[in-house]
């Protein structure tokens, strides 16, 4: 079998692995396959000096690590079953998780592994289980770090050449899993062998990182020390190998595991106009399971006067956009909320924004000519009025009429359809004519308004005729009245 078909099939193997393991994993990172340009020991503290080899990952929300596979050489013809022990290190970037501050022993700890690890696993102690595969009987990387890992001034030594072994690569299950919160994290793999002297180096591969791994930023260079150097590190290509334009490495590793997904509604702005039909763009989110389509996800829209419809999703690939449609009967800011469900993975979440409504009524008025009569009641229209929303209702308005003479009442709206007319009831005291000013207004949180200038013409009315009387007629009127006199007197 060819070297390349072998390393297919071990790949295919450690990838089938990790999925029958890991039931479609959503948290899968890779830095992709070696590259043959830097091997770096690294063994555990079992050993006669521990050595730390550490390549860096991140995670974006709190992730369930349970697998791992990393990529190395063990010397040509050493069975697999030499291998006696497999530590696994996670380490955050310092200064997390330290307490001494840089010593002077190395050139910077910018961005390197912390003084202590963050978390482990160890086979020794059964947290950890392994296999190893082999995927090519004899690699050579082109230059390698084994004892030259010394503290300034001397940490330059341009690395101790090439290194030629059985490529193989270690799958490591944990138990229990590593759980690790959003950070940035340092991968340390570490193999002891049964032969004393016998090393296991880590492979390089392409920093950048190219496919089929997967890139991210900031992607950081590999670091290693050992026991004599601790807690400090050193890169190994700017601070061992050097040179003038100092080479950077990452090395070859991939982890699987799940997150808990994480949904995100961001709730847009909403511009619309009262009783004229919205659609559009309510919210957008972001979901980190990014396998998930927009069939997977149902959105409900509280639009904050007392209606609640469905959303329409669409995107794809982790972004997705609600968008809806609805018709304000009033004009006002509302607040809208967006309700997303992802049913793939029982997770909903919730954003709330503003809908803005403006005004769409135009009110236009025309008062009425009115005839009234002094000190007797008037009721009848006042004036007629126009609104370019059809869809207003006599409710919606209120109106007062200002009569002319100081007295200003309620006015009664009627119509519908953007036609309306307001009566009123009034009792002149005196004739004359009167300007009367009608006010047709939107009923809060409407702002419409319009007024009418009519007038009132109030005639003076039929005076009764007082009649005459001549000398007989007074003296009969007298008599009565003197008749009524006595008997109110003998009443007494």
């Amino acid at each position: 079998m060819g070297k390349a078909l072998l390393r297919a099939a071990v790949l295919a193997l450690v990838s089938w692995r990790a999925s029958s393991a890991v039931a479609d994993p959503v948290f899968h990172f890779s830095t992709g396959d070696p590259d043959g340009r830097m091997a770096t020991a690294s063994r555990p503290s079992s050993a006669s000096v521990e050595i730390e080899s550490g390549d860096d990952f991140v995670t974006s929300a709190t992730t369930t690590i349970n697998q791992a596979t990393f990529t190395g050489l063990i010397p040509t013809g050493t069975p697999l079953s030499d291998v006696t022990q497999v530590v696994v290190e996670i380490y955050r970037v310092f200064p997390n998780d330290s307490t001494v501050p840089p010593s002077g022993n190395v050139p910077t700890r910018v961005n390197s592994p912390s003084d202590v690890e963050f978390d482990s696993r160890d086979s020794a102690a059964a947290t950890l289980s392994f296999s190893v595969a082999v995927v090519n009987g004899t690699f050579t990387a082109a230059n390698s770090v084994l004892n030259g890992i010394h503290p300034i001034p001397g940490q330059t030594t341009g690395g101790e050449g090439a290194v030629t072994g059985q490529e193989v690569t270690f799958t490591v299950t944990f138990t229990p899993p590593l759980s690790l919160p959003a950070d940035h994290y340092f991968f340390v793999p570490q193999v002891l062998l049964a032969t004393t002297g016998d090393n296991f180096y880590w492979l390089s591969a392409p920093k950048p990182i190219v496919p089929p791994g997967t890139p991210f930023l900031p992607d950081l260079q590999s670091w290693i020390r050992d026991a004599d150097l601790a807690p400090d590190w050193l890169r190994i290509g700017t601070d061992i190998v050097g040179g003038a334009t100092p080479p950077t490495f990452n090395a070859a590793f991939s982890l699987d595991g799940t997150a808990p997904v994480t949904l995100v509604v961001t709730p847009q702005a909403i511009a619309a106009a009262e009783d004229v039909a919205f659609a559009g763009p309510v919210a957008t989110f972001t979901d980190s399971d990014a396998t998930q389509p927009a069939s997977n996800f149902t959105a409900t829209i509280a639009w904050g006067d007392g209606t609640t419809s469905a959303g329409t999703v669409t995107g794809g690939s982790g972004s997705f956009t609600v968008t809806g449609a609805h018709t304000y009967a009033e004009s006002g800011s509302f607040t809208v909320t967006t309700t997303v469900t992802d049913a793939a993975n029982a997770t909903t979440a919730s954003g709330s924004g503003t809908a803005t409504v403006s005004e769409s009524d135009v009110l236009a008025g025309t008062g009425l000519a009115i005839a009234a009569t002094r000190a007797i009641p008037f009721s009848g229209p006042v004036a007629t009025f126009t609104d370019t929303d059809t869809a207003s209702g006599a409710g919606e308005f209120t109106a007062t009429i200002a009569w002319g003479d100081g007295v200003t009442s309620a006015g009664t709206v009627t119509g519908s359809a953007g036609a309306f007319t307001v009566s009123g009831a009034h009792t002149y005291a005196t004739a004359g004519t009167f300007a009367v000013t009608t006010t047709l207004a939107d009923v809060p949180p409407g702002t419409a308004t319009a007024t009418a200038a009519g007038t009132a013409t109030v005639a003076a009315g039929v005076v009764a005729a007082v009649p005459s009387l001549d000398g007989l007629g007074l003296t009969a009127l007298f008599a009565s009245l003197a008749a009524v006199g006595i008997w109110a007197l003998r009443r007494r």
